[in-house]
């Protein structure tokens, strides 16, 4: 049987997709070191109708699957909280989180915090008046119980973009994902058996996907082309 298809997808100005031209981009996370991303997908659930001896489907709503993971190198830095698991400790701690129930009920809960947003003369100037553990000291007003809250774990991510690439280095299409936080990060065990650099696998949960091309979401290319700006 002859094989018959279109000789348009031979053309040159043609690309196949390669799955490593990406481009993770995160607040306070270095994209370069970033080695995997999964990407959004979402389904559409249907609704089943009977009539006699028929049966029908239709559709319900698009449900997006709501999760998402990258592996992250881990490096070393001239601090722990430089490091990326320092990091992304840190980022939970700036989101209301205690280790330990220490101090509830007065101002002397957890004195030492890491800041994600130290400069790198913040951290010089505390390495000499605190020691190698500083941070920054976060006070509550007595009786106040500060806990997690989607807002603040969203907000310390900032807009969260998987971007593809062209042949050019040039965005081609992206994903961005909204209502994004981190559910959970898992560091590579360690051995002695073998010498692989270690990762940091990072979970992520959100609420719905917007799909762009060059550059320009679906919504904000149809408000553009309704107002003709």
């Amino acid at each position: 049987m002859p094989l018959f298809f279109d000789k348009s997808s031979l053309i040159t100005r043609k690309q196949a997709q390669q799955s490593f031209r990406f481009i993770l981009r995160i607040k306070g996370v270095d994209s370069a070191l970033i080695k995997s991303v999964s990407v959004p997908k979402y389904s559409i659930e249907t609704a089943n109708y009977s009539m006699l001896e028929y049966d029908f489907k239709y559709p319900k709503k698009v449900k997006w699957d709501g999760k998402v993971s990258f592996d992250i190198i881990q490096m070393l830095d001239d601090g722990i909280f430089t490091s990326v698991i320092g990091q992304f400790m840190s980022k939970l701690y700036n989101s209301n989180y205690y280790a330990s129930p220490m101090g509830i009920g007065d101002d002397r809960r957890d004195p030492l915090i890491p800041n994600t947003f130290y400069t790198a003369k913040d951290r010089i100037e505390n390495f000499f008046n605190l020691g190698l553990n500083a941070g920054y000291e976060r006070k509550v007003d007595e009786g106040s119980v500060l806990e997690l809250s989607k807002q603040k774990l969203s907000a310390i991510l900032g807009v969260i973009e998987i971007q593809t690439l062209d042949e050019n280095g040039e965005k081609f299409d992206s994903w961005r994902l909204n209502g994004a936080y981190i559910t959970g990060i898992t560091p590579t065990d360690l051995t002695y058996e073998n010498e692989t650099i270690s990762t940091v696998k990072v979970d992520l949960s959100y609420d719905w996907a917007d799909y762009g091309f060059r550059g320009v979401y679906a919504e904000e290319d149809s408000v553009q082309r309704l107002f003709g700006i």
